[in-house]
């Protein structure tokens, strides 16, 4: 990897952590892991699978996660779907 592939990744991870701190702050969610199965899996987002490794961001988001709902800021989780659009029970 180049110089710039490094300053590339390091620029993305920050960027993915920044809007990993707004969906914290938005008090849709209640903790990092949350954000991290939205990021990952709802969005696609392969990289939110290591960009969370650091306790210190974790730490930070789940900050962010309590005080946003002390706010009160409604907090709601969207249900499940099944492959044929369906809600399903969770």
């Amino acid at each position: 990897m180049s110089l710039s592939d490094d300053r590339i990744k390091d620029r993305f991870s920050e960027w993915l952590r920044d809007l990993a701190r707004h969906m914290a702050r938005s008090g849709r969610y209640c903790s990092w892991r949350v954000i991290q199965i939205e990021l990952r899996f709802m969005q696609g987002i392969r990289e939110a699978a290591t960009c969370f490794s650091d306790a210190a961001i974790r730490s930070e988001l789940d900050a962010l996660c309590r005080e946003a709902q002390k706010s009160g800021t409604p907090i709601f989780m969207l249900p499940a779907r099944s492959e044929s659009g369906l809600t399903t029970a969770g």
